[in-house]
């Protein structure tokens, strides 16, 4: 698959006049996807790895009667304060006078920052805005394959639904992710895009709940997160510092370093950075963003169950009114940090163990941040009817995560009465609004979006955020 891309993308840079890279640069492409899984969900997309080898299809003598995605926006630049902490970093290095020696020098010839438009902060990649003409990496490239997948997936529920209603935050990066992805579905949809409000105001008419949340404290349990060793960062420093005497990088810098590789793979096709960390560091870094993710948006901080349970109380809802509601095709667009949250609630990734700070649990590991939203991440929740009876389970990432307690049905499935006993223990004693002190920002109080499009306008405007 990533050949074809590559190929085509080749040959439309051809005719367009465009600059191709030098083969050296064209043979980097497609050759770091083993390290994506590690970089703290900056990386391009990735299918998830922990992967049962359960098909995703309806199981045999089944059909889909409902299918409700939550996606996360593409692959993209990084965001204005991240971007300007990777310029610092990248401002020490590039005006270091001397030869670069060891995992930099990649620097001696003639390397180009991959940020070169201040205004591509917050987009989206697209193929007019990347570094590298042949870059196979874009969240616009990502978003348009994502749909024609969805719509080989789902041709059999989608031939009688080609009339509805996509929503999405309106957050330029998720409203450009979703415009991309209902372009792709071809013109045999009619598709309107509702554009929900994320900000405060919204309240709980919202898909991004945590804007709306102040009481929301992201270092609730920073003296957790703090403990952990941050060695490895120093041995990144040392070891540039003593290939390149003189460079002075610290351990701020050496953190810059992963979300540099990151970001750079989305904007390039391929980052030369990312040679500079040993595996024992990328696994350091990704526990680390694993841990600090836990105890700020999962399952370690436990607002955060209140927060999800917006979402998902509504995507309950929806599957409980399945052959009431007019649509069976329910397309939702938005954040990682709002994944997080809803998938907290759901509980999937959560085995009760809290993570630690003292080493890596490599066997009792369940929550891990990258795998559950990277880039264009996509969780779907499929209701499908085998013979007269119904069942639910979720897909994330290309894979089937089966409700470990509720899995005795087709394919792993959770028989749908046994799902929403299970739904209800989930969101018992969940209270999103009083939790979250959301009267102190909004009036609004209940999520109505997903029932009242038809007679409320939702256009918000975009937001660079």
């Amino acid at each position: 698959m990533l050949s074809a891309i590559v190929t085509a993308l080749y040959a439309s840079s051809i005719a367009q006049g465009s600059v191709i890279p030098k083969l050296n640069e064209l043979l980097k492409i497609g050759t770091q996807e083993d390290i994506f899984p590690y970089l703290a969900g900056d990386a391009p997309y990735f299918s998830y790895p922990g992967d049962y080898g359960i098909p995703i299809d309806a199981p045999e003598t089944c059909e889909m009667s409902q299918v409700q995605l939550i996606a996360r926006h593409g692959e993209r630049y990084p965001s204005k304060s991240r971007g300007r902490k990777i310029f610092n970093t990248w401002y020490k290095i590039s005006n270091y006078t001397s030869t670069f020696n060891g995992s930099l020098s990649f620097l001696n010839d003639d390397y180009e920052f991959f940020i070169q438009d201040l205004d591509d902060l917050e987009q989206e990649t697209t193929l007019e805005n990347s570094v590298n003409p042949l870059n196979p990496y874009t969240g616009e490239m990502d978003a348009k394959l994502h749909a024609r997948q969805f719509l080989e997936q789902y041709s059999d529920l989608l031939e009688n639904n080609t009339e509805f209603s996509a929503f999405t935050t309106n957050s330029r990066r998720v409203y450009d992710t979703a415009e991309w992805f209902v372009e792709a579905l071809g013109p045999n949809f009619n598709i309107t895009m509702e554009v929900i409000d994320e900000e405060p105001s919204a309240g709980a008419n919202t898909i991004s709940a945590g804007y709306s949340c102040p009481a929301w404290d992201e270092e609730a349990f920073s003296n957790i997160t703090d403990a952990y060793s941050d060695d490895y960062l120093k041995d990144i420093a040392k070891r540039l510092n003593k290939e390149n005497p003189g460079l002075n990088l610290t351990t701020t810098d050496s953190f810059m370093l992963f979300s540099w590789c990151a970001f750079e793979i989305s904007a390039r096709g391929y980052s030369d950075v990312c040679e500079v960390f040993t595996q024992e560091e990328l696994i350091k870094y990704s526990y680390y963003d694993d841990l600090s993710n836990y105890y700020s948006d999962g399952p370690g901080y436990p607002l955060i169950k209140d927060v999800g349970a917006n979402l998902f109380n509504a995507t309950v809802e929806l599957l409980k009114q399945s052959d009431k509601l007019n649509q069976s095709v329910w397309l939702s667009f938005t954040h990682d940090t709002d994944i997080l949250n809803y998938l907290t609630t759901i509980g999937l990734f959560d085995d009760g163990r809290p993570l630690n700070a003292t080493h890596v649990p490599f066997r009792d590991h369940a929550f891990r941040k990258s795998w559950q939203v990277p880039m264009g991440a996509r969780v779907y929740t499929q209701k499908f009817q085998c013979s007269n009876s119904s069942y639910v389970r979720y897909v994330v990432n290309d894979a089937v995560i089966p409700i470990e307690s509720c899995s005795s049905g087709p394919g792993f499935s959770c028989p749908e009465d046994d799902f929403y006993d299970y739904a209800e223990s989930r969101l018992q004693n969940l209270d999103f609004v009083t939790a979250c002190n959301v009267t102190s920002v909004s009036n609004t109080t209940q999520l109505t979006y997903y029932w009242d499009f038809n007679t409320t306008t939702y256009n918000s405007t975009l937001l660079d955020q």
